[in-house]
């Protein structure tokens, strides 16, 4: 057998202009950062390769101590000509180019990528799916493109058997940069140090069947043939070439935070009750509170960032966590996701899956519920985290986990910009209101349709630390509200549009702003007979 093992100089020199480029990664986590920085040292010198296409699902990059890391490495004018992408995040070399219109850029869901590349994989042109109907990917909006330069339509709605479908289409690649834990000299890889394991598998396979190169960043290498087969996750018979990284403190992390931990690559346990530390009674705990409330015994469920996650803390903190499942997009399931920096991994994990097959998990409807952030409201319910002006974000696993969703629960502030907020004896009180209006006559992008929702009969609540909202098939519906909430002055004051008022207006739980434990557990108890009361009505 041939050693493939050659230096990440070397690996890079087999790129060509025009090729496209897919590559893995979630934030830091899984990679393959010194083979993006030795590309950009190859174009600062020879001014080659030119004209590239990236395709990736999430966004393997961020900008930390004025250094070029994973995707921001190809920010340079004339090395890229397209990106196609999931989410666009912290790579802001890139997104400048955006802004300045010097390369195309599409946005697409990262399910929608994942399984694009698998319908590659299988020698397909395109692949059929649902996800991104009537939100910006369909082409009858925007058609996932983000700029006036994209020259090309990647998405088509099609119809088969009375039912609409989108179809995704991309080039197909010709390298990929992938990583992994330890290769032998034949190509087998293995992944038992990294935290997930993105979508290394498929998109090998994608970029082989179309003839590519595969280029894998690990660090060790040992002899040819001596790996547990079990263990490869990525079969050498797809792998053409092997670099071993020079610098993984550098290069080589497990996330953002994190160089290397047993805890969460599976290896070790974390060892904690995880209810430590109280939560202190703010907007973020109160909009948690709230939102847990919603879930049943055995939820499958997923996060998003930032104030979603307060779900989680406050399932520890009410010692209700053992009554979910929690996931992230990423490939793991159960155990307690990372917030901020290790974002995308998780600590004592029950399973990892590669990222295509938790897309199928999502895109199939297998989770229960989900929780997610809001940015921008329309009076149809609509939901734009994705755009905003001098901004592009992307849509990342956003689509994917919202459209299929049971029930799905946006968790957001009434307002942004400088909200402070209070309890006294038990009443909401609005110390200082933001200045950023969320709830908006107009928004900017739609990554969540209303329409879509009610067509598909979801179960979609808006919840804020001042009040709730459902939506109904006439729009959105006011139907909580906080107790010491003025109805005019601290809601509808504030928002660009007027909402139903339910009849039946509720005012939120007081326990909610108390300083006590809520009893979470019955709550999520009596979610379970309500469900049960409602299929006996069903029957």
């Amino acid at each position: 057998m041939i050693n493939k093992v050659c230096t990440a100089k070397e690996a890079v020199a087999l790129v060509k202009d025009e090729d496209c480029i897919v590559y893995t990664g979630f934030i830091r986590s899984m990679s393959a950062e010194e083979l993006f920085y030795e590309l950009m040292k190859r174009f600062d010198k020879t001014c080659a390769p030119n004209n590239l296409t990236l395709l990736h699902g999430a966004c393997s990059s961020t900008f930390l101590n004025g250094a070029f890391i994973g995707m921001n490495c190809l920010g340079k004018e004339g090395l890229l000509k397209r990106s196609i992408n999931g989410f666009y995040g912290n790579a802001d070399f890139v997104k400048q180019m955006i802004y300045d219109e010097k390369i195309e850029a599409y946005n697409f869901p990262m399910g929608a990528i994942n399984q694009l590349l698998r319908s590659f994989a299988l020698g397909h042109k395109g692949m059929l799916s649902k996800i991104g109907l009537k939100t910006f990917v369909d082409p009858r909006l925007e058609g996932g493109k983000t700029n006036r330069s994209c020259s090309e339509d990647f998405v088509k709605v099609v119809e088969l058997e009375g039912e609409e479908f989108l179809y995704y289409t991309a080039p197909k690649p010709n390298v990929a940069f992938l990583r992994g834990t330890t290769a032998d000299e034949y190509g087998n890889i293995t992944m038992e140090e990294e935290a997930i394991y993105s979508l290394s598998r498929v998109a090998a396979m994608a970029t082989y069947q179309n003839g590519g190169t595969v280029i894998v960043q690990v660090k060790r290498v040992v002899k040819g043939g001596t790996l547990n087969a079990q263990s490869v996750h990525i079969p050498g018979i797809f792998v053409d070439k092997v670099v071993v990284c020079s610098n993984p403190e550098e290069f080589h992390r497990q996330s953002l935070n994190t160089l290397y931990s047993p805890v969460l690559s599976g290896d070790k346990k974390m060892v904690t009750n995880g209810h430590d530390k109280e939560m202190p009674l703010d907007e973020r705990k109160m909009i948690g509170r709230r939102a847990a409330m919603e879930l049943s015994p055995n939820d499958v469920v997923n996060l998003g960032i930032g104030i979603p996650d307060a779900v989680a803390s406050v399932a520890g903190e009410e010692n209700a966590d053992d009554m979910i499942v929690l996931t992230v997009e990423t490939g793991t399931i159960g155990g307690i996701p990372m917030p901020k920096g290790d974002f995308g991994t998780t600590a004592n994990a029950w399973a990892m899956v590669a990222e295509d097959r938790q897309f199928d998990l999502y895109d199939g409807g297998g989770l229960d519920i989900c929780f997610l952030g809001c940015a921008e409201v329309s009076p149809k319910g609509d939901v734009n985290v994705s755009k905003f002006p001098g901004n592009i974000m992307g849509c990342g696993g956003f689509i994917d986990i919202t459209q299929p969703t049971r029930k799905v629960v946006f968790c957001a502030t009434f307002t942004a910009g400088g909200l402070k907020v209070n309890v006294k004896d038990g009443k909401l009180v609005i110390v200082q209101e933001g200045k950023i209006v969320k709830f908006r006559n107009d928004i900017m992008q739609v990554t969540f349709s209303g329409d879509y929702a009610n067509e598909t009969h979801q179960d979609v609540s808006y919840v804020t630390e001042r009040c709730v909202f459902k939506l109904t098939p006439a729009g959105l519906e006011l139907v909580e509200i906080a107790p010491g909430i003025d109805l005019e002055r601290d809601i509808l004051a504030h928002m660009e549009f007027k909402p139903a008022i339910s009849k039946d207006l509720k005012l939120m739980n007081p326990k909610i702003f108390g300083t006590a434990l809520m009893g979470l557990r019955d709550y999520i108890d009596a979610n379970a007979k309500y469900k049960e009361a409602q299929k006996q009505i069903l029957n």
